[in-house]
């Protein structure tokens, strides 16, 4: 087993193809935020990728497949979302339990259109404003368990180069965000979450197409994978393209 080398490409990088599903998530974990270990260090049939909470699997399992999925899996303590191509099951289900849950890709190369996310901006409440994630409020983030996945996989200082989000505000407090997730060369994943007691009032539309306007403005794409139904429809609503449903596994426990 070898550890990848950040950014992976080559050989490497060639066993993860293209694809919507995961589409950001792959693009983070391959340009280094994230982790990766492969069968080989010159010539790799299968490897695989650690990016927030998602581990990705590519190429084709072989003998030390089993083993680059436990590595993987015991590197941190998370409730790992699992990407898996169909020949991966026999080696995942050697090594942990599972179970299966339901994501919504969205076509990576489709971007929503800036002037109806302009005039969904236009529509804030009364009371409410949109700004900028950035400075101290990168911090003050990390303290909330609602808003801490807008920053949770960047230090301060690494957010504020790369990172990138937009925060709704009503009488001054946070009720809603859409942040980068993660973040890779000319893009970002996009995360999205409302406070509780503030969902169902626009505020995450609202966000998310600040988020996205000013990502436009910066060159930059801003990807979409929908971790439900809801979340696939504001996806929707915003301009995305839906390329579907698909599986993922969610890490349950290790096997005996």
């Amino acid at each position: 087993m070898t550890r990848a080398a950040f950014p992976m490409t080559g050989a490497c990088a060639a066993l993860f193809p293209q694809g919507p599903a995961l589409h950001g998530i792959r693009e983070a974990a391959l340009h280094g935020m994230g982790r990766g270990w492969m069968d080989a260090p010159l010539h790799p049939r299968c490897a695989v990728l650690t990016a927030g909470d998602f581990l990705l699997c590519g190429g084709v399992p072989g003998p030390s497949a089993r083993h680059l999925l436990r590595h993987a899996l015991m590197s941190e303590r998370r409730e790992w979302l699992i990407g898996a191509p169909e020949g991966w099951t026999a080696a995942l289900e050697a090594v942990a339990r599972t179970e299966t849950a339901t994501r919504y890709a969205f076509d990576p190369e489709i971007q929503p259109e800036d002037a109806p996310l302009a005039a969904m901006v236009k529509r804030l409440p009364e009371g409410a404003a949109l700004m900028p994630l950035e400075g101290p409020l990168i911090a003050a983030c990390r303290q909330e368990s609602w808003s801490r996945d807008f920053v949770s996989q960047y230090t301060d200082g690494d957010y504020a180069r790369r990172g990138l989000g937009m925060l709704l505000t009503m009488d001054g407090r946070a009720v809603a965000g859409a942040s980068s997730y993660l973040s890779y060369p000319g893009g970002m994943e996009v995360q999205v979450q409302t406070r509780e007691g503030f969902e169902g009032r626009g505020c995450a539309t609202i966000a998310s197409a600040g988020l996205i306007l000013l990502a436009h403005e910066r060159g930059l794409r801003a990807t979409w994978d929908a971790a439900n139904a809801a979340s696939a429809r504001l996806a929707e609503k915003l301009g995305y393209r839906s390329a579907g449903a698909y599986a993922v596994y969610v890490f349950q426990g290790f096997r005996p």
